[in-house]
């Protein structure tokens, strides 16, 4: 839903007459000129900066919190130690199975020594079936023995030959997929590690921890939300603007800004950052600034009201916004008047052109 936007400076008081007659009552001005600043008005909110919340990255149960709310912490601080029972299953069973393709490759139950002895069988088989062969092949030449004794003795040597070929392709094979099993079942161990390792959460920069939400022996899950963590001394306010104001904001601009727990006090901030994608939830853009004039004490969360000087005009014709008829018109002793406006603050406006310093204008009726 869009925020309608409101603008809280208003610098000047105008003189008000009052016409009584008995048939007749109005109200007039005489315009005059004086000075005119023009704002966007937000609700405020005060931050820490670099605020983040902290995410538990694995899941399971919190066995330490060194820190509680309020502690000041350095970068790399442990803010939580998390016991993972599923990494710790995982990192066992990755081990496991380390160990099996480690011995799979070289160990005394290497595949590859049952290989290589099923090799030296059938070396041993085409060694028999070659001399087998040639033997008979020259017994065929002299009509000693049969063509078919001849041609099966040559089908078994080409039977054994091609055996022990497979044999050995069948090792070569073997040795690149249990080297592939090992690198992977290493692999798969080092990150079970590095899961494990994940279990400890650091903090990511210094600062104070403002909130912790879990206590220890409680269960977290995955990227849940366990701390609040932010700068100790210095903080950031927060605008919401809305997207017919927007353009008119700019880094640098002056915010004044007024909190609930100072009273009527004001302080001085300058706009240090414009969000450029709107939330299509609020049709507003995040407007950050930054206290130029400090308050003495600032907690997470204080809630105020802020106004981005956007434009301030000196000594130029100005009249009371009620007075304004339409937008454009102001309504004189010679009749309505078409005028061009320029800077609009809560109370008044500025008239660019259509009218002149001294005339008498009216309130409408």
């Amino acid at each position: 839903m869009k925020r309608k936007s409101n603008y809280r400076i208003a610098p000047f008081f105008l003189l008000v007459l009052l016409v009584s007659s008995c048939s007749d009552e109005r109200e007039f001005i005489t315009v005059e000129k004086n000075d005119i600043v023009e704002s966007v008005y937000s609700s405020v909110v005060v931050e820490p900066q670099d605020l983040y919340r902290v995410n538990s990255v694995v899941s399971g149960y919190i066995d330490v919190i060194p820190y509680a709310v309020g502690d000041k912490v350095n970068a790399n601080d442990v803010l939580f130690r998390i016991r993972d029972v599923q990494s710790s299953n995982n990192s066992s069973n990755a081990k496991i199975a380390y160990e099996q393709a480690k011995k799979n490759y070289s160990g005394d139950l290497s595949l590859i020594e049952d290989l290589k002895l099923e090799l030296a069988n059938t070396a041993n088989k085409r060694s028999n079936d070659s001399i087998n062969y040639f033997r008979n092949k020259e017994l065929y030449a002299s009509e000693v023995i049969t063509k078919l004794e001849y041609e099966q003795s040559e089908l078994m040597y080409s039977n054994s030959k091609n055996a022990h070929i497979a044999i050995e392709n069948k090792i070569k094979r073997t040795q690149r997929e249990l080297k592939s099993s090992l690198e992977q079942a290493k692999n798969n161990y080092n990150s079970s590690l590095a899961r494990s390792e994940d279990a400890v959460i650091r903090n990511r920069t210094q600062g104070k921890i403002y909130d912790i939400t879990k206590e220890e022996g409680e269960f977290v899950s995955l990227q849940e939300p366990i701390a609040i963590v932010g700068s100790a001394e210095k903080f950031t306010i927060k605008m919401l603007i809305d997207e017919v104001d927007i353009t008119r904001v700019k880094i640098g601009q002056t915010i004044i800004v007024n909190l609930e727990a100072f009273g009527q006090k004001s302080f001085k901030a300058i706009v240090t950052r414009v969000s450029p994608k709107m939330d299509n939830r609020t049709q507003t853009f995040e407007v950050e600034g930054e206290f130029k004039e400090i308050p003495t004490k600032l907690y997470m969360g204080l809630t105020g009201e802020g106004n981005i000087i956007v434009d301030e005009r000196e000594n130029v014709l100005v009249v009371p916004r009620e007075y304004l008829i339409d937008g454009k018109y102001l309504e004189t002793e010679s009749g309505r008047t078409k005028v061009t406006t320029g800077a609009i603050s809560l109370s008044s406006v500025e008239i660019v052109s259509g009218l002149k310093q001294g005339t008498k204008i009216y309130k409408p009726q």
